[in-house]
């Protein structure tokens, strides 16, 4: 199968080095951002990893052939005639986006710094969401249409047409077919802060339904604290010193996620800058291992806000355990 679309050049160069396993039987399409040429690779009907990958100046032209490698037939006709859907470019053309905007936000150690402040809030969308939703920074309170009106129970946004909205293109899961892996297609999300700029009537009501969907913003910064160091803990995330003299480059990762994930969680409103070691250490770095910093950083952080959320919500159930029952005075 065509899996997946939308790889950057660092991403397919692993997978060229990576043993012939199963899981790395495929068809691979990838996009070079400097020179804006696509690049098919064969590892469904070619396991040889001396094997180079096919070069093409435009998307169709990848895209149909890879279509053509995937069926095992390469008949020029029906290569002239395979078309690629709407939805495939518009897939291809966010996933793109995300990967120019992680490029644009590493290419110095300044620009990452800025990135790690835009990612922060949004760091529980996932790597690709979280930069896609950065095109709206410094809106918070995401959700898709369908959810905004699904969590509006006294129908408080009623009024909003969201159609009138800009809202920032990301990808969401379609509903999930039993037995089948989860899929995503290309929607929309829209930030409590754009429906407040629109309709300033129902700033309160859409803030507060952002509030209701996060438990972390519904709880006492002390809870707040304490899920996330119980979190580190259980993840084994150390502090950057105490791994700094093994690995420089982990110990810059790990000051990354833990700063993301202490910003998102409203731990901290300070914004993030490297040390004068770390910056040292990052000097002679390619773009690309920047780049891998980041997005390592950013799962990292994102499984960190994961693990806090579902200590907080034990916290919380156990709590209303604990609680004693109320009973009526009986009457005399």
């Amino acid at each position: 199968m065509l899996n997946p679309i939308g790889l950057s050049m660092h991403e397919l160069g692993r997978i060229m080095t990576s043993p012939p396993a199963a899981a790395n039987q495929g068809i691979y399409l990838a996009h070079d951002l400097n020179s804006n040429h696509y690049f098919v690779l064969d590892r469904l009907n070619n396991s040889d990893l001396s094997q180079q990958p096919f070069e093409f100046e435009t998307f169709d032209d990848a895209y149909a052939f890879s279509k053509l490698r995937e069926r095992g037939n390469m008949d020029k006709e029906k290569k002239q005639e395979k078309k690629v859907s709407p939805t495939e470019i518009e897939r291809f053309a966010v996933s793109r986006k995300a990967q120019q905007l992680l490029k644009d936000g590493t290419q110095t150690i300044d620009a990452m710094e800025k990135l790690v402040d835009r990612v922060s809030p949004v760091v529980d969308y996932g790597r690709v969401n979280s930069l896609l939703l950065t095109q709206a920074s410094p809106e918070q309170g995401f959700m898709t249409k369908q959810a905004w009106i699904r969590h509006d129970k006294n129908e408080d946004l009623k009024g909003v047409d969201f159609d009138q909205l800009e809202g920032v293109k990301v990808f969401v899961p379609n509903a999930k077919q039993p037995g089948q892996p989860v899929t995503f297609d290309v929607g929309k999300m829209y930030s409590a802060d754009e429906i407040a700029a629109k309709y300033p009537n129902v700033k309160m009501p859409a803030q507060a339904l952002v509030s209701q969907r996060n438990l972390m913003h519904q709880s006492s910064e002390p809870e707040r604290l304490g899920a996330v160091v119980d979190a580190l803990r259980e993840l084994r995330v150390p502090k950057p010193d105490w791994v700094w003299g093994r690995n420089q480059i982990h110990a810059v990762q790990t000051h990354m996620a833990r700063h993301m994930a202490f910003a998102s969680t409203g731990l901290t409103n300070q914004s993030f800058h490297f040390s004068a070691s770390e910056r040292k250490a990052m000097a002679n770095l390619q773009p690309d291992e920047l780049q891998t910093m980041f997005v390592k950083s950013v799962s990292l952080a994102s499984k960190i806000n994961r693990t806090a959320s579902r200590k907080l919500y034990q916290m919380k159930t156990q709590q209303k355990m604990q609680q004693p029952v109320k009973t009526k005075a009986k009457e005399r």
